[in-house]
């Protein structure tokens, strides 16, 4: 089925400003403001008369038999860990005969390539959305992507007027009435969906419908906090599902605070196989990373460990590989360190694996992490790693003892690190021995293994 980019329906509203099948217990939990459902229904009634309802290809193929159709929701397809999770699900379903339906929010440019035998579901056309900053790493926060006009920038003088529970409760509702009217549409056999603030809005949205939901935390819940009232709003909203995951056994156990055990179950990282074979030319024994350029991913202290390691290493080199808000600010102190000359930057790529091929191993100093892809396809190309011990996720995958696939040191800690790094580049030994192990603990997070686990959680086997 070719790729078609479908606008979505718009803001949809029921009587009385409810969504259907929503209690008004949740109401009231979400909305805490008494002009809540008026201002709600005007919000409604403006959007309502230019947006259309979204069309669905058929259900049957050319057998006449119906494939089974899943809807996943995610706020937007840029850079980031979920986009790259959901975008590797889509090729593998797709090439088993799925009907892919992807619902996306937010506009960002795609980070990643998309599968043209999915369909893709847009809040608002493209060319009417503004850019905004949801569900990113650690900071997730619900934002306004009103279309551009003159009532939008009307809403852009009054916001500040606007007390921030109303606001955030204004955006919550519209959002998950859309979903909830282009899951209606799309009648799919299940839905899933990625990040906390968009399961909130997922679970809300199909509470009533015939349809099996599902959502996935694709972080660790113990250190990635977000404001008080999403917060609150998870532990509410979370029980409801008919399924929650998390791509840790770690993460899994802090979910048991407010999700009934038998409803949580482990959802892999479908690890894609490379398209090439190339492999960068660093010119020198290189250490790399690869990751977004934000304060989670700790590449700060990868700096400071660096100062100390390739003091000790002259002929080695760092690359890190990805972009970011910080890019500048990191940057600016790898000049006040001094190692400027040693570092390389190679900004955010889509495809990863010819810089992990050039290189001679792995190291991730994030502060918290849930099973991140980076080290998943490090690992996968027979890298050994050297990683933080913050999260449950890296840990799982690196592993103890005659089975370890790297090194773990402490989060936060510049010296050990460097410690680490400087062992490993020392040691071709032990870098050929984790190298072996990491090959075969990436294994079981191979694509075809993967969606089969995510198959049965969907009931779409």
């Amino acid at each position: 089925m070719a790729a078609e980019f479908v606008p979505g329906t718009g803001p949809h509203y029921y009587a009385e400003g409810r969504l259907a099948g929503t209690t008004g217990d949740e109401i009231a939990i979400i909305s805490r403001g008494g002009d809540l459902v008026q201002r709600t229904n005007q919000i409604a009634a403006e959007a309502r008369d230019d947006i259309a309802r979204a069309p669905v290809p058929s259900r049957s193929d050319a057998s006449g038999q119906a494939p089974k159709r899943i809807a996943l929701v995610i706020s937007h397809l840029g850079p980031g860990g979920a986009q790259r999770v959901v975008t590797n699900a889509v090729e593998v379903m797709a090439d088993r005969g799925i009907d892919l339906h992807v619902m996306v929010f937010t506009d960002r440019p795609d980070a990643y390539p998309t599968d043209t035998r999915a369909t893709y579901h847009y809040w608002l056309p493209r060319r009417d959305r503004e850019a905004v900053d949801f569900d990113t790493d650690g900071t997730e926060e619900i934002a306004s992507v009103s279309p551009k006009s003159a009532k939008a920038g009307l809403r852009m003088l009054l916001r500040p007027l606007v007390p921030n529970q109303v606001a955030f409760g204004i955006e919550l509702f519209r959002i998950s009435a859309w979903i909830r009217r282009t899951i209606q549409a799309i009648e799919p056999d299940a839905v899933l969906s990625f990040l906390t603030q968009t399961n909130i809005m997922t679970v809300l949205a199909t509470r009533g419908l015939r349809v099996r939901t599902v959502i996935s935390e694709r972080n660790d819940p113990r250190l990635q906090r977000h404001r008080p009232r999403v917060e609150f709003l998870r532990r509410i909203v979370y029980r409801r599902a008919d399924a929650v995951t998390a791509n840790s056994k770690g993460a899994l156990d802090a979910l048991e605070a407010f999700v009934p055990r038998e409803k949580l179950a482990f959802l892999p990282n479908p690890l894609m196989k490379p398209a090439s074979t190339e492999a960068i030319d660093y010119g020198a024994p290189t250490v790399v990373t690869v990751g977004r350029l934000v304060d989670q991913k700790g590449i700060d202290v990868l700096l400071a460990a660096w100062a100390k390691a390739g003091a000790a290493l002259p002929d080695w080199r760092l690359a890190i590989v990805g972009g970011g808000p910080l890019e500048d600010e990191l940057k600016a102190r790898a000049r006040d360190l001094g190692i400027e000359g040693s570092v390389g930057w190679h900004g955010q790529v889509s495809d990863p694996f010819p810089f992990l091929r050039g290189a001679q191993f792995f190291v991730m100093t994030s502060r918290f992490e849930g099973t991140p892809n980076a080290l998943l396809e490090a690992m996968s190309c027979g890298l050994p790693a050297v990683v933080s011990d913050a999260s449950p996720g890296p840990c799982e995958l690196i592993g103890a003892g005659d089975d370890a696939a790297g090194l773990i040191v402490p989060v936060d800690n510049p010296e050990a690190t460097a410690e680490a790094i400087i062992r490993m580049a020392r040691d071709e030994t032990l870098r050929r021995r984790l190298a072996l192990n990491a090959r075969e603990r990436a294994g079981f997070h191979e694509a075809d293994q993967a969606i089969e686990v995510w198959l049965r959680l969907l009931h779409c086997e």
